[in-house]
């Protein structure tokens, strides 16, 4: 893996007033829909074998030439002359395992998964989903997106594709999105809250005019997240019939009031967000960032980059303060320009000699805590030449954004559409599993991960399921791969991760569904971190250190104080003290040489209570 760090700096901060181009509306029709009434009994399909390619057919041989281009000036290296190693590599446990969908006649997989806490898992794949209880392990449902879309008549028998499903873990509820229909005149998108936790109970059903502006357009490539109050939708106006360069005329937003779908509005009350620019070109392919452990309050962020160029240095930070219902919300842009730059990555290759498509270098996953925003894309690693994943983390997002960057990658096996979810317990914890594809001309293709510690330390590239045989469903030299990698963490469960990827089957292609988990038991959260004004007392020093460390205090009255030592993943590493203290400064010692490298939380407590907390680094 090749691993830099990367320092943005802003060259150009945008706020812009939004005027016409912010729209308030309730143009949306609600119907409401129990999937038990409704048994797609023939599963009938007669669509093409191939999904919407993103942008076009056109804007895909663009694409497959500038990836001509990248390869021949960063070729492949037949032998790695100074493989990458680390000292650590971090362990996580593969836990359960099976297929998702077993009809299927298309390609790629729009992957997609959601899972409740009471272990409820929806995942889809291009028009059909399943419904599967874990408690149980049973199938409940497995049926089409017609299920959802039923009763709106003059629809029923349009295209619906491209799926994206999330649960609310706050609400508890679920929330399906996807396209029906992709020429102007039929474009809509579909928004479903389910009633109660229960998916097979009463969904509210929405449909979005597709043409958002009226504007001759039809709507491609959704991406959803939540905040606390709204729903985020993005997506690409395109044309039809006309090439890329000529047909995309923007990307936009929309902003839901979630409350209002919930409980069942005779309308979706939204803002939509359109017009986004960085000077005169459209923004195009704005992914929306989840938020790592729990929802946002009252701002969205939102990436995306130069995701078509042969090699950029560009990204753009995009975000939406205050929520839909509050009637003031504002935008905000940032471009950033990097010291360092992504390039288009080349195309996975098989054993058989045809490809598999990488498609560009968009933003497919990203997640926001309170100090940092994750996000991952993909990159060629320009010193193999292979196919890998641009990992990034923006520090200090809200003020001065920089980057520390990793591009995770392997001399032979290509990777493709990752997809990101955070296993941290407590504020900024890092730690994360990036799920996505792999394929090899030494083996076959499938569904694989990679762990990153609190530390930044990458686990071993992991395969979750190997594919039977190569992918090779169209008679072109390429073929299409699987545009997205569904992924989630387990809410209440936070270190069990859940991953659904594509793998190769004989005559067709597969769903695979499977979770990860960095323990076998979860640890709990550490109480103290909740109380940060405690961090603002007392000096530690030196910091980091090999061996004294002495921290100073203040008691303010005669305390009975107990010390201990906690890891990074919360676990107790000792007491150093249990006993009475009397007020007044006071300056504590005592030696860490015994402790690994890494970082450790220093906690005083009285009766229960935390006192004060400091972080502690071992080098």
């Amino acid at each position: 893996m090749k691993y830099s760090i990367l320092l943005l700096f802003i060259l150009n901060f945008i706020v812009r007033p939004y005027g016409q181009d912010f729209q308030v509306s309730n143009s949306s029709v609600k119907h409401t829909i129990n999937l038990n009434y409704y048994v797609d009994t023939w599963k009938f399909s007669i669509q093409s074998l191939e999904m919407v390619k993103p942008g076009g057919n056109s804007y895909a041989n663009f694409i497959l030439q500038e990836k001509v281009k990248a390869t021949n000036k960063y070729p492949r290296k037949p032998i790695m002359l100074n493989p990458r190693s680390y000292n650590n590599f971090p362990e996580f446990l593969i836990e359960n395992g099976f297929e998702g969908n077993l009809y299927n006649n298309k390609i790629p997989n729009d992957n997609t998964l959601a899972i409740s806490n009471d272990n409820i898992i929806i995942a889809g794949i291009n028009s059909a989903y399943i419904i599967y209880d874990l408690n149980e392990d049973s199938l409940l449902l497995r049926t089409t997106l017609n299920s959802i879309t039923y009763s709106f008549t003059n629809l029923l028998f349009v295209k619906k594709y491209d799926p994206k499903f999330i649960y609310d873990h706050e609400q508890d509820r679920f929330i399906m999105v996807f396209l029906v229909g992709n020429k102007p005149v039929n474009s809509h998108v579909c928004v479903a809250f389910s009633t109660t936790n229960n998916p097979l109970d009463d969904w509210n059903v929405y449909m979005l005019k597709g043409d958002a502006v009226d504007s001759g357009h039809w709507t491609d490539y959704p991406a959803i997240s939540l905040t606390k109050d709204d729903l985020f939708i993005t997506g690409n106006l395109l044309l039809d019939g006309v090439s890329w360069q000529l047909g995309f005329k923007e990307s936009i937003i929309w902003q839901i009031d979630k409350l209002s779908g919930y409980n069942g509005a005779d309308s979706l009350e939204f803002n939509l967000w359109s017009d986004i620019k960085d000077d005169s070109i459209n923004i195009r392919n704005i992914h929306p960032v989840r938020g790592a452990r729990e929802l946002q309050d009252k701002k969205q962020y939102f990436l995306s980059n130069k995701n078509f160029s042969l090699e950029s240095d560009t990204l753009y930070l995009l975000s939406i303060e205050n929520s839909q219902i509050s009637g003031d919300p504002s935008f905000e842009m940032k471009r950033i320009n990097l010291n360092d730059h992504y390039f288009l990555s080349p195309n996975g290759q098989q054993y058989n000699g045809k490809e598999l498509a990488t498609n560009d270098s968009r933003v497919l996953g990203g997640i926001i805590d309170k100090d940092w925003i994750q996000f991952v894309n993909h990159s060629m690693d320009t010193s193999s030449g292979t196919a890998g994943i641009y990992h990034g983390i923006i520090y200090n997002y809200e003020i001065n954004p920089f980057v520390e960057s990793t591009i995770i990658s392997d001399s032979v096996v290509d990777f493709g559409y990752p997809n990101i979810a955070s296993t941290g317990i407590n504020p900024n914890e890092k730690e994360c599993v990036i799920g996505f594809n792999y394929t090899s001309a030494n083996d076959t293709n499938g569904v694989s991960c990679i762990y990153m510690d609190n530390n930044r330390n990458y686990s071993r590239f992991t395969k979750l399921h190997r594919g039977l045989r190569a992918i090779d469903r169209q008679s072109s030299t390429v073929n299409r791969w699987g545009d997205y990698t569904g992924i989630q963490r387990k809410y209440n469960d936070p270190c069990r991760t859940w991953i659904s990827g594509m793998f190769g089957k004989i005559g067709s292609n597969g769903s695979w569904i499977s979770s990860v988990a960095v323990s076998d038991t979860c640890r709990e959260k550490l109480p103290h971190l909740f109380l940060e004004p405690s961090f603002q007392n007392g000096v530690l020093f030196p910091n980091p250190s090999n061996e004294i460390v002495y921290y100073d205090f203040t008691l303010e009255e005669s305390l009975d104080l107990k010390i201990l030592i906690f890891s990074i993943d919360g676990r107790l590493v000792d007491i150093l003290y249990e006993d009475y203290v009397k007020s007044g400064p006071q300056r504590l010692s005592f030696d860490i040489q015994s402790l690994k490298v890494g970082t450790y939380f220093l906690v005083i407590e009285n009766n229960g209570s935390n006192i004060y907390t400091k972080k502690i680094i071992k080098n």
